[in-house]
């Protein structure tokens, strides 16, 4: 693997591939650093502080899990590595599209959902870094 490794305080250590570094690695995925994941609750409880970027991370991890089993048990469904790869990018860019307060934001403050925020925002992000992600990509995602 030429990718990192990001230590997890509940899957430990995950790798991460190059074609995921270069999403993480970008403003508009670091930003997921500053909301909280359970949004306004760890007002009431201090210690619910985990954030979407933690969250998206670990998500993805478990995709390329299921996504490997379900390969490897399932091998009438041809799976590839390509679909493999698809399905890790959906799962560690599923919250680009959430404001602060979380869900609030979505009820509250626009009228669209964050999941198609996010698949929007990635779009825009395909080709200001130019990360080559086509149609296709996008309807497999």
């Amino acid at each position: 693997m030429d990718g990192k490794k990001i230590y997890d305080p509940i899957h430990g250590f995950i790798p991460v591939q190059p074609h995921l570094l270069s999403i993480i690695d970008t403003q508009e995925f670091q930003r997921l650093r500053d909301l909280k994941q359970l949004g306004a609750t760890h007002y009431v409880f201090p210690s619910a502080t985990h954030t979407r970027f933690e969250h998206s991370i670990g998500v993805s991890y478990l995709a390329r899990k299921l996504m490997e089993s379900l390969k490897t048990h399932q091998p009438s469904l041809n799976i590839t590595e390509r679909q493999i790869q698809l399905v890790e990018i959906a799962a560690l860019i599923h919250d680009l599209g959430h404001g602060p307060f979380s869900h609030l934001f979505d009820s509250y403050v626009t009228k669209t959902n964050h999941e198609f925020r996010s698949i929007e925002i990635f779009k825009m992000m395909n080709e200001k870094y130019n990360f080559g992600y086509n149609k296709d990509d996008f309807d497999f995602m």
